[in-house]
């Protein structure tokens, strides 16, 4: 028993991922157990406020688990038929719209004070990846009538766009705590910032899938929907540049504290 303790205590100390999964469920676990205390005792956990503290990330995040919720129960489609509302764009386009959420926090805070949303920032990337994750999971269910077998090389130039962006935002989700922070140091900022390369990725992923075949993805509008969010993200990425910093600063501009 305690030569199992100690192959488990080793296997923390030593593993990265396995000791950022860890603490991420551990942090869950400890939330999960306050707020049902709270909501038990009525004293621990006051709920009025927390939602006046936290309205904006509970809205965030039921929002998005409202959506998964629904594209995860929604029927599929065969490779050989297409319909509105299709299970895998939804959770493409999804996990590209909470990127962009996530990305456009800090030049919201830097140009417009908006400091609230910070918290928002973390989230919405994690949504982000679950979002990209169940797209992949549904490409394989319901969009590959080979099953696994579509993995042979040469892979098409969008499945091989999507895979690299997915395992981007994957390394990313793993990291994104104070224990991954303490033990990449400063390969953790360099890391993270990859972030702008997974994004430009995804968009142009998506851009070849919507013109691949109208049998992979049925939405008429999803190339122009798609072509909306790249010049969203060129905005982002240009707002982070020193030059455009330097310009906005010297423009008589109100800065406002609260969103």
């Amino acid at each position: 028993m305690l030569g199992m303790a100690n192959f488990y205590t080793e296997t923390y100390k030593k593993n990265l991922p396995v000791r950022t999964v860890f603490v991420l469920w551990n942090e869950i676990l400890r939330d999960g157990v306050l707020i049902c205390i709270g909501l038990a005792t009525g004293e621990v956990f006051d709920m009025n406020n927390w939602l006046k503290e936290n309205w904006r990330w509970a809205a965030l995040n039921g929002l998005a688990l409202a959506v998964m919720l629904s594209i995860a129960t929604r029927p599929g489609v065969t490779w050989n038929t297409f319909r509105d509302n299709d299970p895998v764009l939804e959770a493409g386009k999804w996990g590209l719209r909470f990127l962009l959420i996530s990305m456009a926090v800090t030049p919201l805070s830097r140009y417009f004070g908006w400091r609230s949303l910070i918290p928002l920032r973390k989230p919405a990337g994690l949504w982000a990846f679950g979002f990209g994750a169940l797209h992949y999971l549904l490409v394989i269910l319901y969009d590959l009538p080979l099953g696994m077998n579509w993995l042979t090389f040469p892979l098409a130039p969008f499945i091989t766009l999507g895979l690299i962006s997915l395992l981007i935002l994957a390394a990313m989700a793993l990291t994104s705590n104070q224990a991954a922070m303490k033990a990449l140091g400063k390969n953790w900022k360099r890391l993270h910032r990859l972030v702008y390369v997974a994004s430009l990725l995804i968009v142009i992923h998506a851009l070849l899938a919507t013109q691949s075949s109208k049998k992979l993805f049925g939405d008429d509008q999803a190339k122009l929907e798609i072509t909306i969010y790249l010049a969203v993200l060129l905005v982002l990425l240009l707002a982070r540049l020193p030059l455009v910093r330097n310009a906005v600063k010297r423009l008589p501009m109100r800065r406002y504290g609260t969103a």
